[in-house]
């Protein structure tokens, strides 16, 4: 009995070393997976950085280069200005920055399949489809065909007659 006592306590203290491991392998998975995604952000940050460096300096190389105008002389008498009346602050538009270039995939797209117009049942959908199937009644089942009695007494019309 001593022993059964011993090994049932030795089995609880396994036991829970075994659940104190399994609470601090997921602390830290819960970890790494916040550093991943925080590295994943960090790089995709970068990547939209070089992307919009790159077009700018695209952007530059495909202008030609300015060519000085000539500088006008000053006129002497100057025209009327305009007043202008400043719009509400909901009218304007928003300065939008120049879009970067679109990049092209280097990834062969996957051919798509076609999904099944179904989609996955839960188990109470399907165990009332079942149910219902063993309380309908079975399928009506064609006739059985009549096989006439061959009596001499009983005319036959021709085409259900044997061939001889």
């Amino acid at each position: 009995m001593k022993r059964l006592k011993a090994a049932a306590a030795k089995a609880s203290a396994r036991a829970t070393a075994a659940k104190e491991k399994v609470r601090s392998a997921k602390a830290l998975l819960k970890q790494a997976r916040k550093v991943f995604k925080i590295q994943k952000k960090a790089a995709k940050q970068a990547r939209k950085k070089v992307d919009a460096a790159a077009a700018v300096t695209r952007d530059r190389a495909a202008k030609p280069a300015a060519v000085p105008q000539p500088v006008a002389a000053p006129k002497r008498a100057a025209a009327p200005r305009r007043v202008t009346v400043p719009k509400p602050a909901g009218v304007r538009k928003p300065a939008t920055a120049p879009k970067p270039a679109r990049r092209t995939s280097r990834r062969v797209p996957k051919a798509r399949t076609r999904k099944s117009p179904q989609t996955m049942r839960s188990a109470a959908e399907v165990a009332k489809s079942v149910i219902e199937r063993l309380h309908s009644p079975p399928p009506a089942l064609p006739p059985t065909p009549m096989i006439l009695p061959e009596d001499p007494a009983v005319p036959l019309r021709p085409s259900l007659r044997a061939a001889p």
